[in-house]
């Protein structure tokens, strides 16, 4: 505070100014405010298109894939295709079965 008048501090707060009123000129605004802009924008844009990528190697890893079982309670064709499953070889088959269950 004792050297606040001093030439060489006069100089330094000049200096200061000069860089503040350059570095906020009407372009440089603009060119901000659009990046600003932009930037949520297209984070989206890759988001949205690397979602599916990730989604789909999680659910392929998880075993999601189905396999064809039969289910012993059922023991007639007409109760088997009633609840949307198939009659072979004497059994009720279920092509929707999750290993997962």
């Amino acid at each position: 505070m004792l050297f606040s008048n001093s030439p060489t501090s006069l100089k330094t707060s000049q200096k200061n100014n000069k860089l503040g009123a350059v570095f906020w000129t009407h372009t440089n605004i603009v060119l901000l405010t659009g990046y600003l802009i932009a930037l949520p924008i297209f984070t989206l844009i890759t988001l949205s298109l690397l979602l599916p990528l990730f989604t789909a190697s999680f659910f392929a890893s998880t075993g999601t894939s189905h396999y064809s079982t039969s289910i012993p309670w059922i023991d007639n064709a007409s109760e088997c295709e009633h609840t949307g499953r198939n009659w072979r070889d004497r059994k009720c088959w279920d092509n929707e079965h999750n290993p997962m269950f």
